[in-house]
């Protein structure tokens, strides 16, 4: 691997290889996933992986999100909150908004706040 060093302005600055900056770069990015993923853990707090965080700003339903990352069927969501299965559907796809109460069951059921499936 060729690497130059350049002196400009009283400081020296590295010459590598695009292929060698790119690799480093996500290196600093993973790096920095890490950090947040523990500073979270230790908080106590919950860290989404990129690709939840990436449906929730596409638009995806929050409900459903939620429920598939939990690992859950409708049917497991609907028994786990008291809410009706066919009503998790409707709010799933968007016929249906659902009640304030009926999100507030959904959300502790998937271990959430309300304000993430609102």
């Amino acid at each position: 691997m060729r690497i130059e060093e350049i002196k400009k302005g009283g400081k020296t600055f590295v010459v590598i290889p695009k292929n060698i900056y790119e690799n480093l770069v996500e290196d600093a990015e993973m790096l920095d996933d890490i950090r947040l993923y523990d500073e979270a853990e230790k908080e106590g707090r919950e860290y989404y992986p990129s690709e939840l965080v990436d449906k929730l700003i596409a638009g995806e339903n929050r409900v459903k999100i939620f429920r598939q990352y939990r690992g859950m069927t409708q049917a497991q969501l609907a028994e786990n909150s008291g809410v009706r299965r066919e009503m998790i559907a409707m709010i799933e796809t968007g016929s249906k908004t659902g009640s304030v109460a009926t999100l507030k069951k959904l959300a502790t059921a998937l271990k959430v706040d309300l304000d993430e499936i609102a």
